[in-house]
């Protein structure tokens, strides 16, 4: 039987600072509540300003109706109970227009991607992706309107190239 031996080198603490002079407002909703408040921990830290929590997409109109300044990104979970992603991005991006909702979902396939899109998402990031992933996503949709990581990226291009022929391309 063979040992096997792991050393770990200490990982430094995450310098990151924040880029905008201004904090970009935030709504965080997803349905597993420790993940929620320790991701909202870390976006603090990392200079944005959550002011809205909740923990599916009922919980989060009633919150939105509720509050006098709305936030810049919503980061929305896709699989919750009550009212899931794609009712709450529909149903958000229909009554809030300027919101910029970032799907941040453990589902990287073309239902989850393309069904995010459809119901009003401007982005789609996976939860495994680091902290400056997130930071990077988070500043683009807020700058640009638009992100996508690596993953939905690459669905989406696949997904539009399925029914391109070349008589209906535009050349």
């Amino acid at each position: 039987m063979e040992t096997c031996v792991f050393f770990f080198a200490p990982v430094p603490p995450l310098k990151i600072s924040p880029v905008h002079t201004k904090k970009i407002t935030l709504a965080v909703i997803d349905d597993h509540n420790l993940l929620r408040t320790q991701f909202c921990d870390l976006l603090d830290k990392l200079g944005y300003e959550v002011i809205i929590q909740a923990e599916n997409g009922k919980d989060a109109l009633k919150k939105f109706e509720s509050i006098k300044q709305l936030p810049k990104v919503c980061l929305l979970d896709v699989s919750m109970p009550v009212m899931d992603g794609f009712e709450t991005a529909a149903a958000l991006s229909k009554k809030y227009p300027g919101l910029r909702i970032l799907a941040c979902s453990l589902n990287n396939d073309e239902d989850s991607v393309i069904g995010m899109i459809r119901s009003g998402a401007r982005g789609y990031m996976v939860k495994t992706g680091t902290v400056p992933e997130t930071k990077q996503a988070i500043d683009t949709i807020s700058d640009s309107g638009y992100y996508f990581d690596r993953h939905a990226a690459k669905i989406l291009l696949e997904y539009l190239r399925k029914d391109v022929s070349p008589q209906k391309s535009h050349r």
